[in-house]
Formats: structure tokens, C-alpha cells, sequence
């Protein structure tokens, strides 16, 4: 039994690096944007579709706590579903989002889930930065040449679960590293 356990755990982390190795440049871009932002004293809103709202409000917790290194918390606002409503999250994006600010939008799959949420931010003028998975072609027909997209390349919903995470720590690390002028170790 604990070669089973074994072999599932050197499957996933095999699987792992293979879709997240090919992020880093992205990631880079990504980090650089939202340091950007905050730095000019716009927002992050964030918002997840579905099940990827609790990865949402857990990097606004690390944006506005901290991650590994002490430091000021950043303006990040994780946004929850309102009840009753028939677009998701748009209606509190075209209240609180405005010019400069960027939409760090989480989905499983392409932008499901987070259409009108896309279209409130196109809106209110602000950028987006997209993490999720599917064909990163076709979802980037949909993003304006500002927009970054962190595309996870898994059909497994667990794989790109675990991706989604380790970009989210990955963000953090970088904005915190960006930030305080650590070195890159």
C-alpha cells in the first residue's frame, strides 16, 4: 500500500512541474503588473468562479497579511458572490473597481464563470489578470493586449487545483520579493 501512496504522490508532483514550469515568464509579468498597481495607489480585486472563490480570498488574505516576509499590506479585495443576483461579482466590481485597478479573476476552466465579471471591469476601465486553465489561444482571443493570462494546460481538476495554489504562493512570493528588493535566492 505504500508503494501506491508513494507512486500517486511522484505522479502528481511529475504533473505538477510539468504544467507550472512553463508559467515562470508569466508569472513574472503578472507579479510585475499587480506590484505595479498597488504601488500606484490603485486596487486588487479578486474573485474566483464557483469553487475557486476560497483561492480568491486567500490571496487577498496573503496580499493584505503577508506571505513569507513582513511587510505593508497591500490594497486587495477579495469580492463574494451577492445572493439573488444573475451576474456573479459584477455588480460589487462596478462598484468598487475603477481606472487602474486590475481584476486578478480565478477560474477553473477558461472564463466560465467569470463572464460578466469581465465585462463589469472592461467597464470600469481596469485590466485583468486571468489564472486558469484550458487553451491559452483561444482564451486569449478574449483579453485585451493589457490582460495577463496564467494558463494552466491539465484537464485533471485536481492538477490544476494544486497549480492554481502554487501560483497564488508563487504571486506573492514575487510581489514580496519585487517589493522589499530581496535578493533571488
Amino acid at each position: 500500500m505504500i508503494k501506491i501512496v508513494e507512486r500517486r504522490l511522484d505522479d502528481t508532483l511529475n504533473e505538477l512541474r510539468r504544467v507550472v514550469t512553463p508559467l515562470s515568464p508569466y508569472l513574472l509579468m503578472a507579479a510585475g503588473h499587480m506590484l505595479h498597481v498597488v504601488l500606484q495607489e490603485h486596487r486588487i480585486l479578486t474573485c474566483g468562479a464557483r469553487e475557486c472563490s476560497h483561492l480568491a480570498a486567500y490571496f487577498a488574505h496573503l496580499m493584505i497579511g503577508q506571505f513569507k516576509h513582513e511587510r505593508p499590506g497591500l490594497p486587495t479585495i477579495a469580492i463574494q458572490e451577492f445572493p439573488g443576483g444573475s451576474e456573479p461579482y459584477a455588480k460589487a466590481i462596478r462598484a468598487l473597481g475603477g481606472h487602474g485597478d486590475v481584476l486578478f479573476g480565478i477560474a477553473r476552466n477558461g472564463t466560465e464563470g467569470l463572464e460578466a465579471v469581465i465585462d463589469a471591469a472592461r467597464e470600469r476601465d481596469m485590466q485583468l489578470v486571468l489564472l486558469t486553465s484550458g487553451d491559452p489561444n483561444e482564451i486569449s482571443a478574449t483579453l485585451s493586449s493589457q490582460d495577463s493570462l496564467i494558463c494552466i494546460e491539465s484537464t485533471r481538476a485536481a492538477i490544476v487545483h494544486e497549480a492554481q495554489l502554487m501560483v497564488i504562493h508563487t504571486l506573492c512570493d514575487l510581489i514580496d520579493r519585487q517589493l522589499l528588493g530581496l535578493d533571488n535566492t
